[in-house]
């Protein structure tokens, strides 16, 4: 199965046989809980892509208004458009687009996205090229909602894995949140000089969560023992990253998804999560070079999450001690230098989801 960039050049390369004009198709995901519009995937004939933009919608008037009515807009000339410039339109107007046709796209009444097509050519949206666009938008809409399904079918099969898991596991409480929350700050901050596409960008958070599913597999005597594991012990429970495999290559079978991307990610997460730079990790052993960087992510957010937070075998560590202790273990070469300071850096960033993600009394 191809990737979603790959599948919308493949639409946008049929658009262009029509409509030479168009020179860019963009689909832009909307997430509802933080009313959030964020760059996905994008098809530039030019290939200079916007990446990594996120904006609320509340503070893009021109387009809650799309969602209000349900409809698309057609922009003739984005610079008499518009005079006050979101990053978006000063992208657009910096590379010399002129014209926009912007689709919203809904499942139900619930908006999912919006999709643009852009040409550096003003005027060319005319009715009659909006209404065979219309065509395309609705093929890609299928497809972006397709794969929204897919990921979200899957998350919701895995989680009712992990609703058991967090009734079994006491360690787990908000853990899953912060780890997620804690990943895509470094994802995001390591985008740009990783070359990280948008999409990879969203599945890196959206499957973070499920780094220990495989715990579901541990018997109980094990994974809820309150005191230290002794060595006959640790092998049951280091056993839990390939039950976690098994897992994801059996709903990958089933789902016919086995090449996705998403199922890339979401595997290397889980199989390689808790391997170290040096080769003293497992269950492989693998150095730092041979870890997938989605696996580093993680196992810093893990590592810094199980610090900060209470556990029944330590007391909560104290920030300067949490951040020594990854700055320690990135000096030996365990954990990703980069990762590590792309974490620590955004000090505020950690502290609001510590709040917002308090494990609560009882937890």
């Amino acid at each position: 199965m191809q990737d979603l960039t790959s599948q919308l050049r493949t639409v946008h390369e049929l658009i262009a046989l029509r409509y030479p004009f168009v020179g860019r198709v963009a689909v832009a995901l909307y997430e509802p809980q933080t009313d959030l519009l964020k760059t996905f995937v994008s098809s530039n004939e030019d290939e200079q892509l916007l990446q990594h933009y996120e904006a609320r919608l509340v503070d893009v008037p021109s387009l809650a208004t799309l969602v209000q009515s349900q409809k698309t807009r057609v922009i003739s000339d984005i610079a008499d458009a518009f005079m006050s410039d979101t990053k978006h339109t000063a992208w657009l107007k910096e590379r010399d687009y002129h014209a926009s046709y912007t689709v919203p796209v809904f499942e139900g009444d619930v908006l999912s996205a919006f999709l643009f097509f852009d040409s550096k050519l003003a005027g060319v949206f005319t009715e009659e090229v909006a209404a065979s666009l219309n065509i395309f938008a609705s093929l890609i809409s299928q497809i972006i909602l397709l794969q929204l399904k897919v990921s979200g079918g899957v998350m919701r099969t895995v989680q009712m894995a992990v609703g058991l898991a967090r009734r079994r596991d006491p360690e787990t409480g908000m853990h899953l949140e912060r780890v997620s929350n804690y990943s895509r700050i470094m994802v995001k901050a390591l985008a740009e000089s990783h070359s990280l596409s948008d999409e990879y960008v969203e599945y890196v958070q959206l499957f973070a969560p499920l780094h220990d599913i495989g715990k579901v597999g541990i018997p109980d005597a094990v994974l809820l023992k309150p005191g230290k594991l002794d060595a006959e012990e640790w092998v049951v429970m280091r056993s839990h990253v390939d039950v976690g495999e098994k897992i994801v290559e059996k709903m990958a079978k089933d789902l016919n998804l086995q090449n996705s991307e998403s199922i890339r990610v979401m595997l290397n997460i889980v199989a390689t999560h808790h391997e170290r730079g040096d080769g003293s990790g497992y269950p492989l052993g693998l150095t730092m070079n041979d870890i997938a960087l989605e696996g580093r992510i993680v196992a810093v957010a893990d590592v810094y999450d199980a610090l900060s937070n209470k556990r029944p075998y330590k007391r909560i560590w104290t920030e300067e001690e949490c951040c020594n202790e990854l700055l320690e273990e990135a000096a030996k070469g365990r954990l990703d230098p980069q990762c590590v300071h792309a974490l620590l850096d955004a000090k505020q960033e950690r502290r609001k989801i510590q709040e917002k993600y308090a494990e609560s009394e009882t937890a």
